[in-house]
């Protein structure tokens, strides 16, 4: 999804075809952007077999002059590991030590996916094909996949075997997915130039599902500057990946299909005019800033009738189309860069509604946890990459809660506010029950120092993401970040359990600080059980609830006194002996509850008399 690497004319201009046209299945200009290739085409696993891909690789490259660090894709072998057969793709047998060629048609077959198109793909991401000396980046981002124009590459997607099964597995994503995504076939879609939001967009009717791949792919549509530039740098708003996809293709492997062409097959005349859809409105007189030259398109290479204009010279504003401006030119219209002009005050800059956000009644309510793929996302305030304004970086492994669907688009709870992200760089979380092996305090982030909450130990919960060393749990209200060395998928064996007594009124808290939230109110003389402890803080069980308090507010209980029975008559003395005085004679069966002990004897309380009887006649 890069922007294509900008290759030297003369390098590609040495690529010959090399196989017969099907013209048919490729358009002869690519000027309106609703047609690249045929899905026939670009779903043909079977288009090539190994010995033609490895024929091909090598007329491409004749001598490899790499020395040192990757040899070229011609010589390029790896291990190709064993895949099962999913939704996407069918099963791949691995094999050890394979060549590059045969690698890219054993995807291609499984995956239902041209071994050209993957070809192409490889050459307009990295340069990879035509490469004698290619780098490692060119195999860690061979397909561009997980790659976006403004971030960094998916660690997990990097190297040559996962950019070419997960890339060409992704075609397939898309192809059975198509309401997911952004760019439909068969509709009118809003298609920007290029990465800059400034450049604007434009209303491209994507005529089938292989162009609505490639725009998914790589979102942007080469403006009249990149066509007429052949495989050569257009002008500040010009995007290169879909205009190099075709080029190659063609000149590849369809070379019929743009009779009589020379050089690069999308090529226009350099005075080209974009059609009056592509062009955005505008009104106003704008003040040339710099002397500049109009001419007859949006195009610095067009010489054909131009104008030069002096600075200060005031011009009427017709509209404007990516980096330029259209003017009134008697009864006609010339083209002016921008960057050579002071615009009308109030004039709208492309995408300025960009950030508009959808009809609420539009957004599907969803739910869950959204966890980040790739190393680095935009999040955007509104569904589309054409917002800029008030963007953040999410990273991979943040969770964020999903609240919300717009097509491919999921809106997010970042900080507590609302941002969209695209969907091809989240995945929904799904919670692994897990146990606490002791006591864990549960942070507001991963690492962070503020306590939401300190879980006891054998406490059950779910865990619903991981980043780095710490893990992100739900355990009933509760939610989290907590050390992920603390938690288990077995339950551990549980403390055991004490009671204590609270010395005086205490508040027993959520975690072990004075400041959390409290949980419960413990009057004097309570009874509690002890579950668990860290440090000088114990977590302590009342009916339902259990919170945290420090040991000092706790006591042993006093003993509870025994109650016994009397098995005979039997005197009450005032003494523990015979000789005692009788105070009463208590009768069989009384009960007594007894007070202290000093050998056999025995003090007891009966009803409102206290003294001493032999323990020989108690049960």
């Amino acid at each position: 999804m890069v922007l294509a690497a900008l290759l030297s004319i003369s390098v590609l201009m040495a690529v010959a075809p090399t196989s017969a046209a099907r013209a048919a299945e490729l358009p002869s200009s690519i000027t309106d952007g609703g047609y690249i290739i045929s899905d026939a085409e670009f779903f043909n696993g079977n288009s090539m077999t190994a010995a033609q891909a490895q024929t091909f690789l090598e007329a491409r490259v004749p001598s490899c002059k790499a020395t040192t660090g990757p040899t070229c894709l011609r010589n390029f072998t790896a291990d190709l590991p064993a895949k099962a057969k999913d939704s996407y793709c069918n099963a791949i047998t691995g094999k050890k030590k394979v060549r590059a060629s045969e690698i890219i048609v054993t995807v291609g077959k499984a995956c239902g996916i041209s071994p050209k198109v993957i070809l192409v793909m490889l050459q307009k991401e990295q340069g990879l094909v035509t490469s004698t000396k290619p780098s490692d980046w060119s195999y860690r981002a061979s397909m561009g996949m997980n790659c976006p124009d403004t971030a960094p590459c998916s660690a997990a997607s990097a190297g040559f075997v996962n950019q070419v099964y997960l890339g060409a597995r992704q075609q397939q994503v898309y192809k059975k997915n198509p309401t997911k995504y952004g760019y439909r076939a068969n509709q009118v879609n809003t298609v920007k130039w290029h990465p800059d939001s400034a450049c604007g967009t434009s209303k491209v009717f994507i005529k089938n599902q292989a162009t609505a791949n490639l725009y998914i792919y790589t979102p942007y549509r080469p403006n009249i500057a990149a066509l007429a530039a052949g495989y050569a740098q257009g002008d500040g708003c010009s995007s290169y990946g879909n205009r190099n996809f075709y080029n190659y293709y063609v000149q590849w492997f369809a070379p019929s299909a743009v009779p009589n062409a020379t050089g690069a097959p999308a090529t226009v005349a350099a005075c080209t005019v974009p059609a009056t859809a592509d062009v955005v409105s505008a009104s106003g007189t704008a003040t040339v800033t710099t002397a500049t030259t109009a001419r007859k398109a949006p195009v610095a290479s067009c010489t054909s009738g131009t104008k030069a204009l002096a600075t200060s010279t005031a011009v009427t504003v017709k509209g404007t189309y990516g980096s330029w401006v259209q003017i009134a030119n008697g009864s006609g219209t010339l083209w002016v860069a921008k960057s050579a002009l002071r615009m009308p005050v109030g004039s709208p800059a492309a995408g300025s509604d960009a950030c508009k956000l959808p009809a609420e009644s539009s957004i599907t309510k969803a739910s869950g946890e959204a966890v980040v793929v790739t190393e680095s996302l935009n999040a955007r305030k509104a569904p589309t990459t054409s917002c800029e304004t008030g963007k953040r970086s999410i990273t991979d492994g943040q969770t964020f809660a999903r609240t919300g669907t717009y097509g491919a688009w999921w809106r997010l709870t970042v900080s507590g506010s609302t941002y969209w992200a695209h969907s091809d760089y989240l995945e929904m979380v799904s919670p692994k029950a897990m146990f606490v092996t002791r006591a864990v305090h549960v942070r507001s982030s991963a690492g962070g120092s503020q306590l939401v909450s300190t879980l006891v130990t054998g406490a059950s919960v779910s865990a619903v993401a991981t980043q780095g060393a710490w893990t992100k749990v739900t355990a009933g209200s509760v939610s989290g970040w907590v050390d992920s060395s603390r938690l288990s998928s077995s339950k551990p064996s549980l403390p055991v359990t004490s009671k204590m007594q609270v010395k005086s009124k205490v508040v027993a808290r959520a975690a072990l600080t004075g400041n959390s939230a409290a949980v419960m109110t413990l009057a004097a003389g309570s009874e509690v059980t002890v579950v668990d402890s860290d440090g000088s803080w114990r977590a302590v069980r009342s009916g339902s609830s259990t919170g945290w308090v420090l040991s000092s507010a706790l006591v042993a209980p006093a003993p509870k006194p025994a109650t016994k029975v009397t098995t005979a008559a039997l005197n009450l003395r005032s003494a523990p002996s015979t000789t005692g005085g009788i105070i009463t004679t208590l009768a069989k069966g009384t009960t007594v509850t007894i007070v202290s002990t000093k050998g056999e004897w025995r003090q007891v309380k009966a009803g409102s008399r206290t003294g001493w009887v032999h323990g020989a006649y108690l049960r």
